[in-house]
């Protein structure tokens, strides 16, 4: 294109397309030596590439997974379903068919799946290990159904003994009860007791008995000794004389007080 008059601009030139190099044979051998001359840590990082690419896939000496595994990592799997479905109380069912499911696809994907090879003792190592394992699982079950049953008898035998100590606190009670109202009778009967006892002067000593003796025989004549006590016996022994022998009694009564009083008073 032309400029446009009074610009300075220069006038463009349109742009050719590059033309491709040609390479003569010099040329390749000089690029190849180019590359033998590069440092040695760059060819070792393109050969770790290499073989990072390689390791992405599975190896040709690479074989499926045994039986005798898919069958320990069955039981393991087994064993850990057993493990929480006890966990959970409610809902097991739901929760097992879920769990079941899972192992069956687990199960489906190790068998497909490529291991390394591995030694014969080795796996018959394993296998004697899960044998010991699961033996060691189910005496720890029988132990612990064991200590379940112990353990329930226990609680039994605690409730008994509550519903026996809560038995013998009543009979306790009852009995206290009991007790209270026959010490209310007691207080009662001696109250009583003491209200109707006859209070009768102390008896009297040797030489009291000695001096009452002498007194009576100087009041009684001893011609009538023998005749009064007969006649105070015949008195007695009558039947219809129950006034009669009241009113001995009191006159006897007041005869030994008198008798009496004036014996304490000389002591």
């Amino acid at each position: 294109m032309k400029p446009v008059r009074g610009s300075k601009r220069s006038p463009t030139l349109k742009k050719k397309r590059a033309e491709p190099r040609k390479v003569t044979p010099n040329q390749d051998e000089e690029q190849s030596d180019g590359n033998q001359n590069k440092p040695a840590h760059q060819q070792v990082v393109k050969k770790k590439k290499a073989s990072v690419r390689k390791k992405k896939g599975v190896p040709d000496s690479w074989v499926l997974m045994p039986s005798s595994s898919i069958s320990a990592v069955e039981n393991i799997l087994d064993l850990s379903i057993l493990a929480t479905l006890a966990l959970r109380a409610p809902d097991k069912k739901e929760s097992q068919t879920l769990l079941n499911t899972l192992k069956t696809k687990f199960l489906s994907e190790c068998a497909q799946l490529k291991v390394p090879k591995t030694k014969q003792k080795h796996t018959v190592h394993l296998s004697l290990r899960h044998q010991e394992e699961s033996k060691k699982s189910l005496m720890g079950q029988k132990t612990l159904s064991l200590l379940k049953e112990d353990l329930k008898s226990v609680v039994n035998a605690l409730q008994k003994v509550e519903e026996r100590t809560v038995s013998l606190e009543h009979a306790c009670s009852s009995l206290r009860e009991e007790l209270e109202e026959e010490e209310e009778k007691a207080k009662e009967i001696l109250q009583i007791a003491d209200r109707s006892v006859l209070k009768l002067p102390p008896v009297p000593s040797v030489t009291e008995e000695d001096a009452l003796e002498s007194r009576l025989r100087k009041i009684i004549p001893a011609n009538s000794l023998e005749s009064t006590a007969r006649k105070l016996g015949a008195v007695l022994q009558k039947p219809k004389a129950n006034q009669e022998a009241q009113m001995l009694l009191t006159q006897a009564q007041k005869s030994a007080e008198l008798l009496f009083n004036p014996l304490h008073k000389d002591g």
